[in-house]
């Protein structure tokens, strides 16, 4: 039986400014090649990590959510760790949907005029 479960993964700042294509492609071939159906992938955010990975300061963000057999995460993990390109990896089973937000601080800042940032 299969769930839908989100991944969360931090990748190389650099090597997705030089082929973001060829990086998301790495993670979600992590995801198929163990029997996941990929349902929504986006590119999340680029930030200044709050610690060194690899000696990595910055991570872009890749969010995905899939169908797959609980049995299959494992395997999943143990490929994404594998990877040199996938810094880290986050798989949590996703219990309100696929509603995917993103959103910037500015536009935050402007669905709020008057109230200063804290």
């Amino acid at each position: 039986m299969s769930k839908l479960y989100e991944a969360m993964f931090v990748v190389d700042s650099a090597k997705t400014k030089e082929d973001y294509g060829k990086i998301e492609a790495e993670c979600l071939g992590c995801l198929t090649r163990h029997g996941a159906a990929i349902v929504k992938a986006v590119k999340w955010d680029d930030r200044k990590l709050a610690y060194d990975i690899r000696k990595v300061r910055r991570g872009t963000f890749i969010l995905a959510h899939f169908n797959a057999p609980s049995e299959a995460i494992a395997r999943i993990e143990r490929q994404c760790a594998l990877n040199e390109n996938i810094l880290r990896v986050l798989i949590l089973v996703d219990e309100d949907g696929v509603e995917v937000t993103t959103f910037s601080i500015k536009e935050r800042d402007a669905e709020r005029p008057g109230e200063n940032p804290v």
